[in-house]
């Protein structure tokens, strides 16, 4: 005897199992139900603690800078906008203002890069 396949009862579309009985389909392992066997669960990766491989970007290149690197920049940059807003606020020229800023950028790296240790 042959059961068409055909919309089952509700909570079974278009299967057969419990068409006409009332029954809910059993439930199903998503982690399981493969028809090549059970699914691999991925497991988490582990940084290395020591930091020698910096993690790897889209094309397997490295970060375009390191974090220490990243952290003396943004210093500088903080102290030259403070010593450029705070020199234009005295002096109310542009010019002067942006000088002030570079040589305190300057002065702010080197500074940062002797007190951060590396």
């Amino acid at each position: 005897m042959h059961t068409p396949l055909g919309p089952g009862p509700v909570g079974n579309p278009g299967g057969t199992s419990g068409h006409g009985t009332g029954q809910e389909p059993p439930a199903r392992d998503p982690a399981t139900d493969h028809p090549r066997g059970p699914v691999p669960q991925a497991t988490p990766r582990q940084q290395d603690p020591t930091g020698a491989h910096p993690p790897q970007g889209p094309g397997g290149e490295g970060p375009l800078l390191g974090l220490r690197s990243a952290i003396i920049l943004m210093l500088g940059i903080l102290v030259a906008t403070a010593a450029g807003v705070l020199t234009y606020r005295a002096q109310q020229d542009s010019a002067t203002a942006a000088l002030a800023a570079g040589g305190a950028f300057a002065g702010g790296v080197l500074f940062f890069n002797k007190i951060i240790v590396g």
